[in-house]
Order: structure tokens, then sequence, then C-alpha cells
């Protein structure tokens, strides 16, 4: 592998260095080698030390390395050599060298004076002088990132920068505010106003400062300094060189949080001189109205999202925090990141999106669910990942009493409905939204199905037609192939009488799987069936008289299935005869019946035979026959069977037997069975023990009971 080709051990290196004290020279080796890829160091150093995990550390150390490498390849030589890597021999600026880590000539202050090295000297490098470890950037031109502040688009004005204007001739401007009040970006922008021509000279944290007044001198331009956080540099920042350097005309720019400038301006007389000089100005994190009514004239779209998320929140909490969350929740979502933690959290965004101003707890864990199934009992620990505070602000979602539920932080939201790389929200999302959301949710519904209704989505138009009652957009459905819109279409026209309209859509709906579809297909069609017949069987057609009795038999209308059956009858008519037959044994006249078998039998038929009825039962083996239905029967319908028992030994006039069966029957979940107890009580006399299980009765449900009790349980006493 040549040098300056990069391999995977580069990018761990690199963040080693970064965690260590070593990273300041690592920055002023890079500032000689590669000005323009150390442009951004110690925002990346800073970066590093405050990634949340080891993985993101890494990805910004290689997002980095891989644009800084290839410009020139002895930046990896440097980085192996403060990592202690062994590295290939690389060319310093006169030839040669060995850039392994084992051993380090040092001159100083432009003199060398003997040098002792143990172990092999194979070169000594001489430099006239030593080099300069600030960056040089254009006051003009100078990116927000390159002196720490983390921000994009347009500036917005903070009142306070009326009082950091260019033409003021301060030597010493310290801007201060709590952490994320925007001190760093309030005090470039402030750079950004100064007269053209006019150089930032950028230090790395921690440099002797003390030859700056002879660089600045040489460069024959105005200056600008630039110590963000200065509590980095006030070490090597005595009062004489402040002095100094305001006497040459060079405006010094700092930031400091308020906790580090009260450490240090009421700290050690040195520090406590240096800022006294200073003139301060103090951010803070709330904005006024007048600056939130400049980030509406601002007309940029990614404040649009700010105006409307905020809220009460830090706009400059908002903006530097924000993206990172962002990112961490996109991250999450990898396979190799926390599924769960981001499904979640996915759910909230979702119902947010609908117009919910939060989710209730109970609504976000039914969406995670539907959107993570495989991890379904990781509920918890998703919540108390996603609602973990980060960088000492806020979690991703936070649990808000006022919202009534779990809401995702502002900015997530704002980016959420933004974005076009987020998927749509499922329509089952839409469907539990609308549920429990208000007129906002079923509003915003309405606009999205009907967006989706008109780009010909059937699933679109079946929902817009259920918010709005809209037949047409029902129908549209259905005919797009909608299954439950032709059910609900066919339902709809069979209420209103339209049959023969509503069987076409309940077939479609019936041949895709819907049962009660079919079921009400077959009921409309045995009533188009039995007028059918009747008009038939009326111009004196056997065939249809012998279907219809068959089918008014089974419809309890046992008088007139008997006159239908005696209209079939005919020399060859097994059907008719066997008919005739039930209804005798109906009647329970057996011998009139078994005439009818045997001439049903007698016509060739042996379906038709009196064993396919079976022989009239004795008492005791229709006993024995419920009691053996009662121990094959399933558990839920096994309180009906043990009733049914109760019933045959009450009608046999085994009353004390029925009570025991009846009470097992009620027991097991049939409401019948307690309002036989109330009839029983009723029969011997006991009025408070029959409106005592009546009431039970009317609770099961058991709509006699209702009746008896005149609409309702509660209408009787004791």
């Amino acid at each position: 592998m040549g040098v300056g080709e990069l391999r995977e051990g580069d990018f761990d290196a690199l963040v080693r260095v970064l965690k260590s004290d070593d990273y300041l020279g690592l920055m002023e080796r890079l500032s000689v080698l590669d000005p323009e890829g150390a442009l951004g160091f110690d925002l990346l150093a800073s970066q590093v030390r405050l990634a949340v995990s080891d993985e993101a550390a890494r990805s910004r150390a290689e997002s980095w390395l891989r644009r800084a490498a290839p410009r020139d390849p002895r930046v990896l030589d440097a980085i192996r050599t403060y990592a202690g890597e062994p590295t290939p021999v690389g060319f310093g600026p006169v030839g040669p060298v060995p850039v392994g880590p084992a051993v380090r000539n040092t001159v100083s202050d432009s003199a060398a004076g003997n040098i002792v090295q143990a172990h092999t000297v194979e070169q000594v490098n001489f430099y006239v002088a030593p080099p300069d470890p600030a960056l040089w950037l254009d006051a003009a031109t100078v990116d927000p990132h390159a002196l720490g502040a983390p921000h994009e688009g347009p500036y917005i004005r903070r009142d306070r920068d009326a009082d950091l204007g260019p033409e003021r001739r301060d030597g010493f401007l310290l801007i201060t505010g709590p952490p994320l009040s925007g001190r760093t970006t309030t005090a470039w922008a402030y750079v950004r106003r100064l007269p053209p021509g006019t150089e930032v000279c950028v230090p790395p944290p921690g440099t002797d400062l003390r030859a700056l007044p002879e660089r600045i001198a040489a460069r024959k331009s105005p200056c600008v300094l630039w110590l963000d956080d200065l509590e980095r540099y006030v070490e090597g920042l005595d009062a004489a060189l402040l002095s100094r350097l305001i006497a040459m005309g060079v405006r010094i720019v700092a930031t400091m949080t308020d906790a580090a400038y009260d450490e240090h301006r009421f700290g050690t007389p040195a520090t406590a001189r240096v800022l006294s000089r200073a003139r301060v100005v103090e951010l803070e994190l709330e904005w006024s109205e007048d600056e939130f009514d400049r980030i509406e004239e601002a007309g940029d779209p990614r404040f649009e999202a700010l105006t409307d998320w905020c809220g009460d929140l830090r706009v400059t909490e908002y903006l530097a925090v924000g993206p990172h969350l962002w990112a961490e929740w996109r991250r999450a979502g990898r396979p190799s990141g926390n599924q769960p933690g981001h499904q979640l959290v996915r759910a909230v965004l979702d119902l947010m999106r609908c117009g919910m101003s939060g989710a209730p707890r109970e609504l976000a864990r039914a969406v995670y669910e539907m959107y993570a199934p495989e991890h379904t009992d990781a509920f918890d620990a998703a919540l108390a990942w996603a609602v973990r505070p980060r960088h000492g602000v806020t979690g991703l979602l936070v649990e808000s009493t006022e919202a009534g539920g779990l809401v995702g932080y502002g900015y997530l939201v704002g980016e959420a409905i933004q974005s076009d790389e987020l998927p749509p929200v499922p329509y089952e999302t839409w469907d539990l939204a609308v549920a429990q959301g208000g007129q906002l949710v079923t509003h915003l519904a309405t606009v999205h199905f009907r967006t989706g209704a008109k780009s010909g989505d059937p699933e679109a138009m079946y929902r817009l037609a259920r918010l709005t009652d809209d037949e047409e957009w029902l129908r549209k459905a259905a005919d797009a192939g909608h299954t439950a819109a032709a059910a609900d279409l066919g339902r709809a026209l069979a209420d209103r009488g339209e049959a023969r309209a509503a069987e076409h859509y309940l077939e479609k709906a019936a041949d895709a799987g819907d049962a009660r579809a079919a079921t009400l297909l077959g009921k409309l069609l045995r009533d188009r069936a039995e007028g059918w017949w009747s008009a038939a069987a009326r111009q004196g057609d056997h065939e249809a008289a012998s279907h219809l009795a068959t089918l008014l038999l089974g419809r309890g209308k046992v008088d007139e299935a008997y006159i239908r059956s005696y209209q079939a009858l005919h020399t060859s008519s097994a059907q008719s005869s066997a008919l005739c037959g039930a209804i005798h044994r109906f009647w329970q006249q057996e011998e009139t019946a078994q005439v009818w078998f045997d001439r049903a039998a007698a016509a060739g038929d042996d379906t038709w035979s009196a064993d396919a009825f079976g022989p009239a039962m004795s008492i005791s083996d229709e006993e024995e026959q419920l009691r053996v239905e009662c121990a094959d029967a399933d558990a839920d319908v096994l309180g009906i069977h043990v009733t049914h028992v109760g019933a045959f030994l009450e009608k046999h006039g085994r009353v004390d037997e029925a009570r025991t069966w009846y009470q097992k029957g009620f027991e097991l979940g049939d409401a019948y069975a307690a309002f036989r107890l109330a009839r029983l009580r009723e029969q011997g006399g006991d009025e408070d023990g029959a409106a005592h299980w009546m009431r039970k009765a009317a609770d099961a449900g058991h709509p006699g009971a209702v009746k008896a009790l005149g609409g309702g349980a509660d209408t009787v006493e004791g």
C-alpha cells in the first residue's frame, strides 16, 4: 500500500488522536501541510469529543479524512505519527524523512543547538522559523463551519446585533451567553460585516500567542483575531499582549459561556485583567417577537418549520440540536441500528403528521406495534431511548401532559412534514388518528385522502367515501376493484331496497372472500328466488312449488310449506312426499309421517327413506343423546347444551334436576338458563327469587328477560 492510500485503521487512528491532548499538535502540523484540509479541524475535534457513540465519532472522522487525504499524502503520515502507528517514509518540506513516532528532533525559536539522539540519526530537518499554526481566512467569505458555527441558510439578525456594529472600533469584543444561545454564529455574522480585505486569524486552542503581533504585522492587512471559547486561550493571552494587539488595530472577537466568563472574570488576577478589557455583549436563549418576525421575513423554507414547530423552545437550541437529533433518528433506522427506538419515534411523528398535537401512549404503542411487529415486547426500552435527553436539552420524544401524550421534538416534526424522503403515513395510521383526533385531524385526513383519490388510488377513494359519506367515491372505489368498498356499497344499496344493483357489488366482495357480503348476497338471492318460485307455483309449476315449500319450511312457515308441498305432488315427486313426511313428524303425527316416507322411498329415491330422517326416539334415548351432545360440545356452546338438558328434564317433570342443570348452564354463560330459573321460581310462587334470576338473565342480555323487566334490569326491585 503506497503513501497516501487510506486504510481501514486510519479512521480509528484519527479518532484516538482527536480524543487525546495530541490533537493540538496534529492541528498545528496540518495547518502547515494542508491549510485547506485543516479548515474546520477544530470543529471536527469538538464534534468527535461530543459524539454520542463511537460509531458517530468514527463516521465524522471518516468524512473529514476522505476529503483531506487526497490533497496531500503527508496528512495521513501525520495522523499515523500522532496515533503512534508505524508509517512508511514520507516527504517532509525538505526531503525524505522518517516519520515514525519513535524519535523526534525539535528546534525552537529559529535556533538549533547541539542535538544528542540515541539509536540512529537518519536525517535532521532545520527550519528557519517555526510554522504559523493559525488559519488565515477572508472575513468577507469565511464559512461559518470553519469558525465552529454549525449554521445553515441565511443569518437571522439578533436584537443585540445593533450593539455589535463593525463601525465601532472595539479592540476586544466578547460575546457571552448560555450554551446554545448562538454566540459563535452571532460572532461569525459580525466578522462577515467587517471592512473588505480584513483577514481572520484563527489560532488553534492552546497556541502560544506571543508571536502573533509579528505575524500580523508581516501580513500588512486589517486583522481580526478569532478566539471562540476564549477559556481555551486565556492562559496564553496576558494583558500586555492584549494591549499590544489592540494598539496595532487588531480586532479581537471572542466568545464564552456565561459560566466560563464568571469563572475566569472573577478568577485569577491575570485572567481577570484580560477579561476586564472586553466589551461584553450578552445573548439570551429566548428570542424576542422582533427576532421571530425577522425569521418569517427571511422567506427561507428551512425557517417555515421553525416558526410552526419551535413553539416556546429556544430558537438557537432548536437550530443547533435539531439536526443532530434528526441524524441520530435516521441512523437508528439502519439494520444495525436501534430499530425499536426508530419505529417508535416514527409512530409518534406520523401521528403528528396527521395533525395530532401529541400521541397518547397507548395509541403510540398501537402504531409502534404495527410498524415493528417483531419488536412488540421492546416498547418500554424504545420509549426510554427516545425520551433520553440529548446535549442536555431534549430527547427525540418528550412526554407532555398538555399535549396529551408523547410529542416529537419540534425540529423532527417539521423535518418529517417537509421531507420528501420519508414514506407517506400509512392509511391504517390515519384511521387510528382520525378515531382519536379532533376536527383538525379529520380535515387533514380529508385533504390527504382526496389528493390520493384524485390520483386514482382506490384505497384513498374508499377512505374518503367513509369519511365524507360520499357514495360517489365509494362507487368509484368499488368499480376500481376495492373489496371493502364493494361490500359497503352493496349493503347500502340493499338497505335502500335496490337489491338487483346491490347483488353486483356484493358478488364482487363475496368472490374476494368477504363472508358478510356472501351472506347478504345469499339472503338477497333467496328472497328473489322465493319471489320467482311463488310466481311459477301460482302458474302450476310443480318443481317451483317443491322448492318453495322447502324454502318456506326452512323459514318456519310450516303451514304454507305444507300447502306448497301438496301442490308439488305428482307420481314421481320423492322430494315432495318426503317433505310432507317431515312436516307430519314436526306435528308429531309419526304414523302419518311414516306413510309419506314410504311413499318417497317407493318413488325410487332411497335418500327419502324413513331411516334418512331417523326413527322417533324414546324418552330415554333422547335424554342420552342430549347428554352425549354436552360431552362433545365445544367450550363456547357448552352452556347451551347443558341448558337443553335442563329443559328436557323440566319438560318431563324432573324440576329439581332441571334447576341443577340450569344453574350450571348459566355459569357457563347461557342467559337462557337464568331465564328458565326465573320461570321455575315464578311457578313456585317465589316472587323475589323470580325477580333475582330475571334480572340476572336481563343483565346477561336475554331479550325475553329484558322485555319482562320493562326494558331494563334496573326496573325490578329486590
